[in-house]
């Protein structure tokens, strides 16, 4: 073999290696972002829609549908019960839905400040509108952030205090990054195999009379005809025998390297077909 054919075989274990690395860390890093995106569901689907969680002297945002025209603060009806409960309603005024254009109104929920802790129920219905539209939320009142740190039904939440929603897309933005490089390198490496002429080997299957089935990727209209011989090489570029190419399809060719072509009777675990002369 010639210099270049030396150093091209020398490479490309390392390109290989590379993208196997790459395209596990990926992997890796996309699975634990799927995780935490399956925590934060079940810890929502486990507290429901309807329900809010508040620490003491603080407050949460909310909306809902109106469901009449020209709404006036006073059509807003609020309770909370068990009477007396440390929770407060500001209304903050009436909108126009961001989707529909349907009008909405937005208030603030607050609990006082050294509220007891414990789970409250509040109802807002909109006067002139049935009962059975009253939207019913649940509100659970922490005396501090760690208490509502541990509580949480999120073990994402509970262990590092992060929203799961944002570290889960946090990970699979990071986790895009080393996908995109093991790509990369495997496109790189399809055109190198491709200049000097080979065909790495996907498939393999031995058959009862002892030859080998190999599968690559090729063209129907490009590399040698139905019937040629075509050299097979292992991972270093060494020749292990010619096998006989017996079906061309649009994206891949199939391949038969007879028995007694391998030493030993042994299959590679990686190998090349060599289709056509180096390309310049």
């Amino acid at each position: 073999m010639s210099d270049s054919s030396n150093s091209f075989w020398q490479a490309l274990p390392a390109l290989k290696e590379r993208q196997r690395r790459t395209g596990l860390l990926a992997a890796l890093v996309l699975g634990l972002a799927v995780l935490v995106l399956v925590d934060g569901l079940q810890a929502l689907m486990r507290a429901g829609s309807y329900h809010l969680d508040i620490v003491a002297g603080q407050g949460t945002m909310l909306s809902g549908p109106i469901g009449i025209d020209k709404p006036r603060d006073s059509d807003l009806l609020v309770s909370v019960t068990p009477e007396g409960a440390p929770l407060s309603f500001r209304l903050d005024g009436f909108f126009a839905s961001y989707w529909f254009g349907n009008g909405m109104w937005r208030g603030e929920i607050v609990a006082e400040q050294g509220a007891t802790p414990g789970t409250y129920a509040l109802s807002v219905r909109v006067r002139g509108t049935p009962a059975s539209a009253t939207q019913r939320y649940e509100v659970t009142v922490w005396s501090d952030a760690a208490s509502q740190r541990q509580g949480a039904y999120s073990l994402t939440v509970s262990l590092l205090g992060f929203n799961p929603f944002w570290l889960s897309g946090i990970l699979a933005c990071i986790g895009i990054v080393p996908g995109l490089l093991s790509f990369l390198s495997g496109r790189r490496i399809v055109r190198l195999l491709w200049y000097a002429g080979f065909s790495e080997v996907f498939r393999t299957a031995p058959q009862k009379d002892g030859s080998l089935l190999l599968w690559c990727p090729g063209s129907k209209k490009e590399g040698p005809a139905e019937g040629a011989l075509c050299e097979v090489v292992d991972a270093g570029g060494q020749p292990l025998g010619r096998a006989r190419l017996e079906k061309k399809a649009a994206t891949c060719m199939e391949l038969r390297l007879a028995a007694g072509e391998l030493p030993e009777d042994e299959v590679p675990e990686s190998c090349y077909v060599r289709l056509s002369a180096p390309r310049n």
